[in-house]
């Protein structure tokens, strides 16, 4: 019998903060499971493109962005048209992962990392969201107590979610090996 290869979602941009954890996971991923298939899901309005493109990976781009804290006509228009983004993003991502059929998806944070999330949630595949920031982002605290497992860099993260994390207070960036 043949080894499956290990297949995984990697979501999450929007800015550097997000998308270079990603990348950090996926090439330690590489290295630990030689042929592991990896699949990266971003934003097209966030940095990801360019670096997507520059690393040559595979990836989806969602038309997702983040809700726009001003009054501004701008801010105004791109929050009316969330909800519209926010359903074709979710059936993208659906079909994304019915297609893909990942062991895991991993979300490091950014509007872009919830909706591929959600979708494996639906289709009980196991979710990881590794939290970089001491305070965790929206859709951290929004998805934390709906993953199977959240990973954080700080231990005072931790109070700022409903699920237990998983910390290792031994080395100061949380890594446990």
């Amino acid at each position: 019998m043949q080894d499956r290869q290990l297949k995984v979602i990697i979501a999450g941009g929007g800015t550097g903060g997000h998308l270079f954890p990603a990348f950090a996971i996926a090439d330690a991923l590489k290295k630990r499971e030689a042929g592991a298939d990896i699949h990266f899901v971003g934003s097209k309005y966030g940095v990801e493109l360019r670096h997507f493109e520059k690393r040559g990976e595979d990836h989806t781009l969602l038309n997702i962005r983040g809700f726009q804290r001003g009054t501004s006509l701008q801010a105004v228009g791109r929050n009316i048209l969330f909800p519209f983004r926010f359903l074709s993003s979710f059936i993208r991502s659906k079909k994304l992962i019915k297609r893909l059929d990942p062991d895991v998806v991993v979300g490091t944070g950014g509007y872009a990392s919830g909706l591929p999330l959600l979708a494996a949630i639906k289709k009980n595949i196991p979710t990881v969201i590794h939290e970089q920031n001491s305070y965790p982002g929206f859709t951290t605290r929004w998805l934390a107590d709906r993953v199977d497992s959240v990973c954080i860099s700080y231990s005072n993260s931790e109070q700022y979610l409903k699920k237990k994390s998983a910390f290792s207070p031994e080395t100061p960036s949380g890594r446990r090996y």
